[in-house]
């Protein structure tokens, strides 16, 4: 009765259960009071307090909060207690890797990166009582930190099981094992996955079963083969810090013995071979490291194939195994050390065909470290040397994949007219992608988006015969297709679904582009606080990991979203930062648009325009129509529709998809001050998921239908403006600001009244916009007039009042 003692009447006589029960049931009558008992274990109760507590419960004389562990056997009395009639159950179940993520950003009160949720799910598989001792632990140690405006781990394998009480959450969990059972456990943490008959050659049939029924282990089917894994990722790492040396010693090397005496006859044998004589002796078969070192790169585990190549007797070491060495690093984000086992190579190559395998990789590896020139001159180079028709028509197609990344699409393009003549598939299916993104550059989006489509699926198959770059890289191509055909709704879900894969796989260089990719896909739909979070991740990410090639557009990115949501000083010194990173970008002109709207938020909308036409010249130079209409549209934003639309109307020619003709049409309705042809292009932006430019659109046309007298109309459009920003995410803009002020102000006069507004005397306004001060001051008692004011200080207030009315994130 100890759950309910102090509760119970003093001197209960339980011989007599009946009289007793009734007794316990009158000491909760007559007090005034109402009970709520809280049980913790339910299953944990004797018999008769069950009962006791179920009696009393169907009286109504308590009400029950309980905890109940799915995983254990009921007593027949609690069981009974379990099926009362006036319980509901609320499933406690494992978080999924979203629900971790929200849990963790709410708890930590700011963004949490994707693969720290990611690594925090792994290790606590969702359980949220692991989950809270992991985070706590890991935040004490300094292992979880606030950096970048992310939350994120700086060393998660090193504290995961470190934290005390996880490791007592743990063994607590585990001491109720029998020692043959603990045997098994320890085996698992050391060497799993381990099939069915190799466990069975370490323990009886019945220990397994208990183990799994005690949840302790989870056995798995796959292609006709049983194996086992611990029940937890946590499990493992606990045993294993608790182990000692010999132990785990012990384990490698009888497992070794183990699978080398039935053959070693599955693929996966060689590398668990040669893993574990590693980890035991520092020791292994040459031709097991080499063979186990091609099977982790087929599965993209880079870091294992540098674990096992660096061990790699110097004699034995081939021109395949550095090249394999090289690559390793490269994908690793060690350039310098792939740039010197690579140019080792190059320059000790037995013949012309492996000297051109190398120069290739180099390459490559050399312009992903951002040193686009050398790679560039390694290319030419190589070009020089050989006669062969097909290695120089793979020299020029790897020269033109360089450059159309690099933003010289018209350049590059010309050189990949021929990629499927390429037969190496590896560099066919690289050239490809490249390609693809070419063509969505060129305004050919439908093509672009069949082509990025169709290499995707070949990729995935290519993967099945050949070590080719993690799939989730043609996702990243995929996604940006579709932004260019105007899908925006399938562009953030490739670049999703991209990341997610590339995140579970530790492919860095991938993830990094891909949440670029999430973070420009939510600037196009006008969801600027996703796009503010994804391209933080992007920038912390290249920052941390050294990949210098996505900071430009990353910093670019975040510089127009934190302006865009009024974070003027987070814009100001992103963009400070900007100029010192790699001119590398496929997409020319747009790391522009942070320069632009950061102007823009300070109301020199004029200037802002300016910079965004300078932009689109250098995206028309290079051959990116769609960058140029994304350029010039944002100059329409701005005011400045009307030098935009021509050229607008000339692009529109050369580019297919549904983007490009709604960025028209918008265009040539400001232009036109066309009130009915602007609330038109807020529905064909709309119907595109184009939201903010959507809005603005209405806001516009409902300024017009205001001067024009039509009341009705002004309000249906307001109204449709302001249900199309709440889906913004606060942002405020020029062209959500123009509805909201209660005159008829020029282009010229709303620039004039946010300046002002933010303190800047006549004279600085009048030396931004290249005009007098007297100009100045007649601007600005026109605006009073319009607005019914008399000085600055109310319209600053006006102005930020009316800034307050749209910055209503969604829900």
């Amino acid at each position: 009765m100890g759950a309910i003692a102090h509760l119970l009447p003093p001197g209960l006589d339980l011989s007599d259960p009946p009289a007793a029960f009734l007794a316990a049931g009158e000491a909760f009558d007559g007090q005034g009071r109402e009970y709520i008992l809280f049980l913790d274990d339910v299953h944990l109760l004797d018999s008769t307090s069950a009962t006791l507590v179920g009696q009393l419960i169907d009286s109504g004389k308590i009400f029950v909060i309980g905890t109940l562990r799915s995983d254990v056997v009921l007593s027949e009395a609690a069981l009974a207690l379990d099926r009362t009639e006036s319980i509901e159950h609320v499933a406690l179940n494992e978080l999924s890797q979203d629900g971790v993520e929200e849990v963790l950003s709410s708890v930590l009160g700011g963004v949490v990166e994707r693969r720290t949720s990611y690594e925090l799910h792994r290790y606590s598989k969702g359980n949220l009582l692991f989950l809270r001792e992991l985070v706590l632990g890991l935040v004490h140690a300094s292992a979880l930190v606030r950096s970048g405006g992310l939350w994120r781990l700086v060393d998660a394998v090193a504290h995961s099981g470190g934290t005390p009480r996880v490791r007592q959450l743990v063994h607590t969990r585990l001491s109720r094992m029998e020692p043959e059972a603990m045997k098994v456990l320890e085996t698992l943490a050391v060497a799993e996955p381990l099939g069915l008959r190799e466990l069975a050659r370490f323990t009886s049939p019945q220990v397994i079963t208990t183990l799994e029924k005690a949840d302790l282990i989870h056995v798995h089917g796959s292609q006709r083969r049983l194996s086992a894994t611990l029940a937890h990722p946590l499990y493992g790492e606990v045993l294993r810090g608790g182990m000692v040396t010999s132990r785990r010693v012990e384990i490698l090397m009888d497992c070794t013995q183990r699978i080398l005496s039935h053959g070693a006859r599955r693929p996966d044998d060689v590398l668990r071979v040669a893993t574990w004589q590693l980890e035991a002796t520092g020791e292994a078969d040459p031709d097991h490291i080499m063979q186990a070192a091609e099977l982790a790169r087929y599965s993209h585990d880079y870091d294992h194939v540098l674990h096992l190549l660096e061990r790699l007797p110097g004699d034995r070491a081939t021109h395949a195994t550095r090249l394999l060495l090289g690559e390793a690093y490269y994908l690793l984000r060690r350039f310098d050390d792939s740039e010197r086992i690579l140019k080792e190579s190059y320059e000790t190559a037995p013949d012309m065909a492996e000297r051109l395998s190398v120069a290739i990789e180099r390459t490559q590896n050399l312009f992903w470290a951002a040193r686009s020139d050398e790679a560039l001159r390694i290319n030419t180079e190589a070009l020089a040397e050989t006669t062969d028709p097909a290695a120089q028509a793979a020299l020029r197609i790897n020269e033109g994949a360089m450059r159309v990344f690099a933003g010289q699409t018209r350049q590059g393009m010309r050189l990949l007219e021929s990629v499927d003549e390429i037969p190496e598939e590896r560099l066919r299916l690289y050239a490809a992608s490249m390609r693809a993104l070419g063509l969505s550059a060129l305004g050919r989006t439908e093509e672009a988006f069949e082509l990025a489509t169709r290499t995707h699926s070949q990729h995935l198959d290519a993967g099945q015969r050949i070590a080719i770059q993690h799939p989730s890289a043609a996702l990243s191509v995929l996604s940006f297709a579709c932004a260019a055909k105007g899908d925006l709704a399938g562009s953030q879900r490739a670049a999703e679904r991209g990341h997610r894969e590339a995140v579970a796989d530790n492919a860095t260089q991938p993830a990094a582009w891909l949440s670029y990719d999430m973070g420009r896909a939510a600037w196009l739909q006008g969801r600027i606080a996703d796009a503010h979070r994804w391209f933080t991740e992007t920038l912390a990410l290249g920052l941390d990991e050294g990949i210098a090639i996505v900071l430009r557009p990353a910093a670019a990115g975040l510089t127009a979203a934190a302006a865009v949501l009024g974070r003027t000083q987070e814009a100001e010194d992103v963009l400070a930062d900007l100029e010192t990173y790699p001119d590398v970008f496929f997409l020319p002109g747009e790391d522009s648009l942070g320069k632009a709207w950061l102007l823009a938020s300070r109301g020199m909308t004029t200037a802002a325009c300016q910079v965004l036409f300078e932009a689109a010249g250098r995206a028309r130079e290079a051959g990116a129509v769609t960058s140029e209409m994304m350029l010039l549209t944002e100059a329409a934003r701005l005011g400045a529709a009307v030098r935009a639309a021509g050229r607008l109307a000339e692009l529109a020619n050369d580019c297919d998809g549904a983007y490009s003709g709604p960025q028209l049409r918008f265009a040539q309705a400001m232009a036109r001050q066309d009130s009915d042809a602007l609330l038109a292009a807020a529905g064909d932006l709309e119907q595109i998921g184009a939201l903010l430019i959507a809005a603005e659109s209405a806001a516009a046309s409902a300024k017009l239908y205001q001067r024009e007298g039509k009341t009705r109309r002004a309000t249906a459009a307001a109204n449709i403006s302001a249900d199309l920003a709440k889906s913004c995410q606060g942002a405020v803009t020029p062209g959500l600001l123009n509805l909201r002020l209660r005159g008829p102000l020029s282009n010229r006069e709303r620039e004039v009244a946010t300046l002002a507004a933010s303190g800047a005397p006549s004279r600085k306004i009048a030396e931004q916009l290249h005009v007098s001060t007297r100009t100045i001051d007649n601007h600005l008692q026109r605006i009073y007039t319009k607005l019914g004011i008399t000085s600055r200080r109310e319209l600053a207030y006006q102005i930020t009042l009316q800034e307050g009315a749209v910055h209503e994130p969604r829900g």
